[in-house]
């Protein structure tokens, strides 16, 4: 599963995120997207795209495009 599959208000933890671009992962990495961290999809914006991902207590608007790239396991 990945990250964009998530519907709003549900949790997930990251597997990995090897399908991504060095530059790109590098940035998440830096901003708390480690594997095994905990996110948590907000909310989405009223065309679908960007979507609001709270991870390592700070929140951050994505496109859908960099999130299907990130693989979760649900939380269930």
């Amino acid at each position: 599963m990945v990250l964009s599959d998530l519907s709003a208000g549900q949790s997930a933890t990251i597997v990995n995120m090897q399908q991504m671009e060095p530059v790109m992962r590098k940035k998440l990495l830096n901003l708390g997207f480690l594997p095994k961290a905990k996110v948590e999809l907000l909310r989405l914006a009223p065309m679908g795209d960007p979507v609001v991902i709270r991870c390592a207590n700070s929140s951050i608007a994505l496109r859908k495009a960099v999130i299907g790239k990130i693989k979760v396991e649900l939380i269930v």
